[in-house]
């Protein structure tokens, strides 16, 4: 059985197929984003207004890279609509999920706001996971802390992407 026989090539097939795998498949479970299906998210949307503030915003990050910041007019004031797209990566993505999970927002409450305030600055966080949407709306002066910390990681992945307003 020599290095140029058949058999002595079958062989080596055999013994070094499963060396050659291993690496790749390595590779591939520690890329960025390979932990998507862990954390089941593909969509995050903050959005922000007030009353009489002369826009609001929104910004919408997807698993897939895609991001969106819109300032949201206001017909009454005579502002428009400006969008702006960019890319985030899948790491930011995925860091941005786990915030999401060890902050609590699956179990928090709908809503959160003072019965007496009527009108303010409020937010909505949306979030799509497993192909279920869970949302939590708070005024700002009700917003728990685990939600300021998610809008707050939000914001500085905003800022990176888009530049300061």
């Amino acid at each position: 059985m020599g290095p140029t026989t058949p058999l002595f090539r079958r062989y080596i097939r055999r013994l070094c197929q499963p060396l050659i795998w291993l690496p790749l498949a390595a590779c591939a479970a520690a890329a960025p984003g390979a932990g998507a299906a862990a954390h089941g998210v593909t969509e995050i949307v903050l959005e922000r207004d007030c009353f009489g503030c002369p826009t609001g915003t929104r910004i919408e990050l997807r698993h897939d890279g895609t991001a969106v910041f819109t300032e949201v007019g206001n017909a009454r004031r005579g502002t428009q609509d400006k969008v702006r797209q960019g890319r985030i990566t899948a790491r930011d993505f995925d860091a941005l999920a786990g915030l999401l999970a060890s902050r609590g927002f699956y179990a928090m409450a709908p809503e959160y706001q003072d019965p007496g305030v009527a009108d303010g600055p409020w937010m909505t966080l949306r979030v799509v996971r497993g192909g279920q949407a869970k949302e939590v709306f708070a005024r700002d002066e009700a917003t728990p802390p685990d939600l300021r910390a998610v809008e707050t990681a939000i914001d500085q992945l905003r800022a990176d992407v888009f530049g300061r307003p």
